[in-house]
């Protein structure tokens, strides 16, 4: 199993990243992120990039097919998830959440990968007025 994962390296993505390696000890673990938070780690364990195979930094709205030659599962992960700056640099926003998102999902449906993760919030889902968000389906 080869599995991407884009944003490997901002929030969410480091927790994934040492939970798959121990869900999946010999799968290869391919993580794609800009870096541009990397700087800033406030772990005090060791840093992610050790449980993947390999690092690639790139933007996920540079990806090529042949980034994904031989993978099997794609988790996206890769946007910008802060709803000021989403506000403050819309087309960029628009760009890298939306645009890169549905081209990367082609791109894996393209190169026959079997399983994409899209992992979201509800900045993209937005806010229920009234409960009716997910705590008023518990």
């Amino acid at each position: 199993m080869r599995v991407l994962i884009t944003g490997n390296l901002g929030y969410i993505g480091p927790v994934l990243t040492r939970h798959l390696r121990a869900q999946h000890p010999q799968a290869e673990l391919i993580g794609l992120d800009t870096g541009l938070f990397a700087p800033h780690y406030s772990t005090s364990g060791p840093l992610p990039e050790r449980f993947l195979n390999r690092q690639i930094y790139a933007d996920v709205r540079e990806m090529t097919a042949a980034d994904l030659e031989g993978v099997t599962a794609v988790v996206h992960l890769a946007a910008v998830s802060n709803d000021p700056m989403g506000k403050r640099y819309e087309a960029v926003t628009d760009s890298i959440n939306h645009q890169s998102s549905v081209r990367l999902a082609e791109l894996a449906r393209d190169a026959g990968v079997k399983n994409y993760v899209f992992a979201s919030s509800c900045s993209v889902y937005g806010f229920a007025e009234g409960g009716r968000g997910w705590r008023a389906m518990r």
